[in-house]
């Protein structure tokens, strides 16, 4: 195929910004080397997750930001390993905030 044929000569490698599973499989069905960057703020935006997050903005005090933390925490450890294994042992560069 033609994309083949541009893979043998291509000299620059294409990384994709991917913050969910469903993102880094969509990023290999086109062809990507890896991942340039996850915004780990951005694993937050939708659902449930954005209610943990605000339920830690808002907390009154610290045990509340800790129950909300412990929340958040586990959602981030779940997507992030199976980020790195769906793009198994391509460069991911992950943004801690």
């Amino acid at each position: 195929t033609i994309m083949s044929w541009a893979d043998e000569l291509r000299r620059m490698r294409v990384r994709a910004n991917a913050e969910t599973p469903a993102d880094a499989r969509t990023a290999l069905e086109f062809g990507a080397d890896g991942i340039g960057l996850v915004r780990t703020e951005h694993m937050f935006f939708e659902g449930d997750r954005i209610v943990a997050m605000r339920e830690m903005i808002l907390a009154l005090d610290e045990a509340g930001r800790r129950t909300a933390c412990a929340k958040l925490l586990k959602m981030q450890r779940d997507d992030l390993t199976k980020l790195f294994l769906i793009m198994d042992g391509l460069p991911v560069t992950v943004r801690l905030l």
